[in-house]
Order: C-alpha cells, then sequence, then structure tokens
C-alpha cells in the first residue's frame, strides 16, 4: 500500500524535522477531500488532487486507485468511480503509515 523509499526520499527532501509537518498537512488536505468527494462538482479534478498529494507521500494504492477514477470521471463515467473504495484505501493506508513511518524512515 505505501511506496516507503519515496516517503523516505520525501523525508530525506523536506529534512526530517519538518517531515511531520508535511505529514500533518498532507492527512489533513487528503482527508477533506476525500470526505468532499461524494459532492465534487469536478470529480476528476478532486481525483487528481488526491492522486498527486497520495504520489508524494508514497501511498501507492491510493494514487493508483485515484487514477482509475480520474480516468472514469474524464471520460463522464462519474458514476462508476467506486469512492467507498477509495476513501477504504486512504483509511488502511493512513493506519499502516502512521503505525510503520517512524521505524521506516529511521531505518
Amino acid at each position: 500500500m505505501i511506496d516507503w523509499s519515496k516517503t523516505i526520499e520525501l523525508a530525506h527532501d523536506v529534512g526530517l524535522d519538518g517531515f511531520d509537518e508535511v505529514v500533518e498537512l498532507f492527512l489533513g488536505e487528503v482527508e477533506d477531500a476525500i470526505n468532499l468527494l461524494p459532492m465534487a462538482s469536478d470529480l476528476e479534478a478532486a481525483l487528481h488532487f488526491i492522486k498527486g498529494c497520495a504520489m508524494n507521500l508514497g501511498f501507492r494504492d491510493l494514487a493508483q486507485a485515484c487514477a482509475a477514477g480520474e480516468t472514469l470521471a474524464g471520460q463522464g463515467k462519474d458514476d462508476l468511480v467506486d469512492l467507498a473504495d477509495i476513501t477504504r484505501i486512504y483509511t488502511e493506508s493512513r493506519q499502516i503509515f502512521l503505525a510503520e513511518r517512524h521505524s521506516r524512515i529511521a531505518a
């Protein structure tokens, strides 16, 4: 679910001191965006935003799910985008990330 090499790369790019702040900002923005997905007037753009955030932090499976949904939305098939699955993937990824991030980055 998590591309830890991407996460570690970001941690080193922003510095370990600033990494927690980046994580907090990411999680807040993505959670807000995911909660607003069912009401999004432009689902394609909303999924694109989440995908970009997910890729930056290494949430690989979330980025892939958003990319698939973004493609469907771009084809006018918003009703085929599985928002519940995207929410589930985010929730599971977040739990794994928060449980393992310190040990993975310190390694």
